[in-house]
């Protein structure tokens, strides 16, 4: 890794507040019409959407992947529009940036910053990767997927409950049901929020009723004997999504290991000490957002400095690799999965039971 790259990511985490603050300063006052969409206090809404850009443009810079920080801005771009504030609003934010980064920054690494930004306005316009709904009309699962969806959006966590488990009687099969009707409509939940059609306290019922069916399900699901291994599953500090995650950790149990799920936000001194606690065989940690790649580093370090070094194998999954599969290695992981049943399968191989 270049080590302009990593003195470029400390310089814009330590001063993204401010950063953006004179960003939206110079946004405001050259193109007044950015104030739309941003009211009552149109400097402070620029100033913190800006302020998690520069976040990403640090995660972007330091995992050393123009990509990275490309696609964060189509996906800003897509919740921008949605929520009534027009994509040339945004690019003349990113244009302004730009100028700030160039005019501020400590010279050694203004060209850096400024190629990445020119990188994200050349792909401005270009067709972002569709964020379309995971639930096809001509198949049982995708149907029952999409009557799932509605009970949840209705608010009627009981009708919802008992779809699952009338599917259950009927003969699906548990891990069916997770990943071809649950994860599916959380997944057309997810592109709902940022396409502005739901709100966040909708998505909160429906994800934690999801939850509740889930836990439903695991009892009917027919166990593989003990192999006599040890899984822990977390999300990494910083990372508030869980559902793939408990997903992930069924799976692993399913298939006879002792899963211990952590859950979301796992701070990453208390994930190592629950690895050696539980003496793992196999580490599995969720990442949502390249935000979280600094602290997915230091979660792998505490990791390998206990006493479970070399005998934990480490597993990444998560949407903060969509771009980038092959990151999880240079981070230190051990493996890639990209759903739960690919997870298992690498962890089966990763601990020697295939």
């Amino acid at each position: 890794m270049n080590e302009n790259n990593n003195f470029l990511a400390g310089v814009l985490l330590a001063g993204s507040r401010a950063l953006a603050g004179y960003t939206s300063g110079e946004l405001l006052e050259k193109y007044p019409p950015a104030a739309e969409g941003f009211e009552p206090d149109s400097f402070a809404g620029w100033q913190d959407w800006l302020n998690v850009r520069l976040d990403e443009l640090a995660a972007a810079v330091g995992a050393n992947r123009p990509q990275l920080f490309i696609s964060q801005v189509h996906w800003g771009k897509r919740v921008l529009q949605s929520r009534g504030i027009p994509s040339e609003n945004y690019r003349k934010a990113m244009e302004c940036l730009r100028e700030v980064l160039a005019n501020e920054l400590p010279e050694q690494v203004r060209l850096l910053a400024t190629e990445y930004i020119d990188q994200a306005l050349k792909a401005f316009d270009a067709p972002s990767a569709e964020l379309s709904a995971r639930i096809p009309a001509d198949t049982e699962t995708g149907r029952l997927a999409s009557q799932y969806l509605l009970l949840l959006l209705e608010g009627d966590r009981r009708r919802a409950s008992q779809l699952i488990i009338e599917a259950l009687d009927r003969g699906h099969n548990v891990r069916e049901l997770y990943t071809q009707v649950l994860m599916p409509a959380q997944e057309e939940l997810g592109r709902m929020w940022i396409d502005n059609e739901i709100n966040v306290a909708e998505e909160h019922f429906a994800s934690q009723t999801t939850r509740n069916v889930m836990a439903q399900l695991l009892p009917h699901a027919t166990l593989q004997p003990s192999n006599g291994k040890t899984m822990i599953a977390a999300a990494v500090a910083g990372n508030q999504h869980d559902i793939g995650l408990q997903i992930v950790a069924n799976f692993f149990e399913i298939d006879g290991w002792r899963s211990i799920l952590l859950g979301a936000n796992v701070p990453v001194r208390d994930l190592a000490q629950a690895v050696d606690y539980f003496e793992a065989d196999l580490l599995g940690i969720s990442v949502s957002q390249i935000t979280q790649l600094g602290a997915v580093k230091r979660t792998i370090q505490a990791v390998k400095n206990s006493t479970r070094d070399g005998a934990v194998k480490i597993m990444l999954g998560g949407r903060a690799f969509k771009y980038a599969e092959d990151l999880p290695k240079e981070l230190g992981a051990d493996a890639y999965a990209a759903d739960p049943k690919e997870a298992v399968n690498l962890g089966r191989q990763l601990v020697g039971l295939e």
